[in-house]
């Protein structure tokens, strides 16, 4: 890959704008995904990308089918890289990973260079309070951050989704505001169970879901994993779950205790 700078100087990701010219950014990968190809699903139908800049602003990008092969070599998860000469134009689908008005579009001349920037966030959340979640009537269009301690799970069991019997649990998350529960489907239930297994930590866990859906299910808010995008972390070594321990220490030591 080409190194070095681009340019000296970068556009904010929440200014960016269809056709704006001669536009820079420099941002962290802190989601990366493919997407199956409609009528081949062991094909790769695009990448997908949530990118954060470091003043915590985030924007979806998209690397359509033809340009897979130029770009799926050059773009990893967790890396920070500068990019310039992209297209942006409107966000569209049910479900969005940001709250972007746009989204960046890859195209055959947009450069990728790797970088440096410990300034930008690892992970790039935003943190939706529970009560926020169930107070919600509706859908949300938009895919949401949680923090919470697990202070419940269910048995595990199968549901039949998309014509498909899928293993489910469903987890209760308590904050300061209130309770939500999250169900998770697939993979999602194993490597929940996968990370339970490795923490360390004593006490009721504090869970991370990162890009979930917001559902209304019997008219009640929960959250759902979405395939292949939503992050589930488990005690995780980062600053918004220690500002959460920091914050609810009493609540903590409550529920471990009671």
């Amino acid at each position: 890959m080409e190194k070095g700078l681009v340019c000296s100087a970068f556009d904010d990701i929440a200014d960016l704008v269809p056709g704006k010219e001669r536009v820079r950014i420099k941002a962290r990968i802190v989601r990366l995904w493919k997407v199956p190809a409609f009528l081949n699903p062991n094909e790769s139908g695009s990448i997908e990308l949530v990118l954060v800049d470091y003043k915590g602003g985030k924007i979806h990008a998209s690397v359509r089918k033809q340009l897979i092969h130029v770009f799926e070599s050059r773009l990893e998860e967790g890396r920070v890289y500068e990019f310039s000469d992209f297209s942006v134009f409107p966000q569209s689908g049910s479900y969005r990973t940001t709250l972007h008005r746009y989204k960046i579009g890859f195209q055959l001349k947009t450069v990728v260079v790797a970088a440096e920037g410990d300034d930008i966030s690892q992970f790039g959340i935003k943190v939706t309070s529970l009560a926020e979640i169930v107070a919600r009537t509706d859908d949300y269009e938009y895919l949401v951050d949680v923090i919470g301690l697990m202070t419940g799970i269910s048995a595990e069991r199968e549901y039949v989704r998309d014509g498909k019997l899928t293993k489910m649990v469903v987890i209760e998350l308590t904050d300061d505001t209130g309770k939500c529960e999250c169900a998770l489907f697939g993979e999602y239930a194993d490597e929940l169970s996968k990370k339970m297994g490795k923490s360390t930590v004593s006490g009721l866990p504090i869970v991370v879901v990162q890009f979930a859906k917001v559902k209304i299910f019997r008219d009640k808010a929960s959250l759902q994993n979405v395939r292949n995008t939503t992050r589930i972390l488990i005690n995780p070594e980062i600053a918004e779950v220690e500002a959460f321990r920091n914050r609810y220490v009493c609540m903590v030591q409550l529920c471990i205790f009671r």
